[in-house]
């Protein structure tokens, strides 16, 4: 009876840990498309795909209830076992008193004997059940310690601090160089190049637009300078520095970026612009006036620069550093959440400005309000812009054209206007589609 018990309590164990794996595993995906649909639920419905994401959402939930189901499954099938081990050894118990009873049945002390040992058999059940199932549940919840176990196995980034950050002078960058040099990056190991050996020197406080096909490269830009993916051989240097050389925190705290989709978080605007608290609410608040987001009063030094566009008073969004900002900005336009994103830029006064499609989701006069203020707020910084619109880039001091991860042209607009080539046909496409609007719309 031992060794049944034993062989029941390894079969179960090891095929109860399996189905926990399995309804974990399924699990996840389930919760990660819950969060997803909350977060997007104006989408959903603007777009009238209540019916296909219910159906994604039962397919995955059918398929998370199958695991669950054989997890249930198991418990019962163990607790059957169990109960049939523990009314053996009652039997058994009650059988041993009955055939001694013969030889024994006037002894006082046997008496006793065997009424403790059937109290004890009744009690047995439970103990037998509770042991195994705490065992098998210490076995299964080990699960959850090897996918731990797995995420601390996952590559991690490089170090965030190095002993060479601490050599380098506290303005750098101060010019804002950055040069490519056989730059290759790919994704994964197993997938192909991205960049396939990108070789330009991009000069000091220079804007540099960068445009191009889908999938040509240019967003990659980005996260080749930032060290999101490290490159698979080549270097780039800023200010003479290769970045793998220096800490991450060093250099992704003087790189700033002003993303297609804003980022900020709930709390109040200064929490926003200044999340450590380094800056006077005066400097705040000048950044903000600069921008086109806070009134400021005509007799204020800084009236001059609230003339950066029209009707910068009728737009003011805010009235004071408190003013409370719901999560994700939720309480903001997407053009008012992009300038409180340039804003932080510029409060941070980094030499390194990139703007990957940041104004892609606004309108064509938040599109020319932002690039005022991005003209004038960084002109002695670096700035790299991934364009959206051509009209966007078509001021930069260079222009650089990405196609299948490669620089196929980086001069001057006029230059590349006079030469032909990529840019000039999609100047020209521009131009016929922007032309075939404005007829349209007579």
């Amino acid at each position: 009876m031992l060794a049944f018990y034993i062989n029941q309590q390894r079969y179960f164990t090891k095929t109860y840990r399996e189905l926990k794996r399995i309804d974990a595993v399924s699990r996840s995906p389930l919760y990660a498309l819950l969060g997803e649909t909350l977060d997007g639920v104006s989408v959903i419905r603007a777009y009238n795909a209540q019916t296909a994401l219910v159906n994604r959402l039962v397919s995955m939930l059918d398929l998370q209830q199958n695991a669950y189901f054989l997890t249930t499954t198991a418990q019962c099938w163990l607790a059957i076992r169990l109960e049939m081990v523990g009314t053996l050894i009652i039997f058994s118990a009650c059988l041993c008193t009955v055939l001694e009873h013969g030889s024994q049945g006037g002894n006082e002390t046997f008496a006793g004997l065997a009424g403790l040992s059937i109290s004890f058999a009744l009690s047995v059940t439970q103990s037998l059940n509770w042991s195994v199932r705490m065992g098998s549940d210490l076995e299964a919840h080990m699960v959850s310690v090897e996918r731990i176990k797995q995420y601390c196995r996952i590559p991690t980034e490089a170090p965030h601090d190095l002993p060479i950050d601490l050599t380098l002078e506290n303005s750098w960058p101060s010019q804002g160089e950055i040069i490519f040099s056989s730059a290759k990056l790919r994704y994964r190991p197993d997938l192909p190049l991205v960049l396939k050996g990108l070789d330009i020197r991009i000069p000091p406080q220079s804007k540099v637009g960068v445009v191009g096909r889908t999938g040509a490269g240019k967003s990659t830009l980005m996260t080749a300078i930032l060290r999101l993916v490290e490159l698979s051989s080549g270097s780039i240097k800023i200010d003479g520095v290769d970045i793998r050389t220096v800490g991450l925190n060093l250099l992704r705290s003087n790189i700033a970026v002003i993303p297609q989709d804003p980022v900020l978080f709930s709390g109040t605007v200064r929490t926003n612009l200044d999340p450590f608290d380094e800056f006077s609410d005066d400097r705040v608040n000048e950044v903000l006036s600069r921008v086109g987001l806070l009134k400021v009063e005509r007799s204020s030094s800084f009236h001059s620069l609230n003339s950066l566009s029209t009707g910068h008073n009728q737009s003011s969004a805010i009235k004071s550093l408190c003013d409370e900002v719901y999560e994700g900005g939720s309480n903001f336009s997407v053009g008012q959440r992009q300038l409180l994103v340039i804003a932080r830029s510029i409060l941070r006064g980094a030499m390194i400005v990139i703007m990957d499609e940041a104004t892609a989701s606004v309108d064509a006069d938040t599109d020319a309000r932002i690039q005022r203020v991005m003209r004038t707020q960084f002109q002695s910084s670096t700035c790299i812009t991934v364009a959206h619109r051509i009209n966007t880039i078509l001021d930069s001091d260079y222009i650089l054209v990405m196609d299948d991860g490669r620089a196929v042209e980086f001069d001057r607009p006029e230059s590349l206007m006079k030469k032909g080539g990529m840019f000039k046909d999609l100047v020209t496409a521009y131009e016929e589609e922007h032309t075939s609007y404005v007829e349209n719309t007579k």
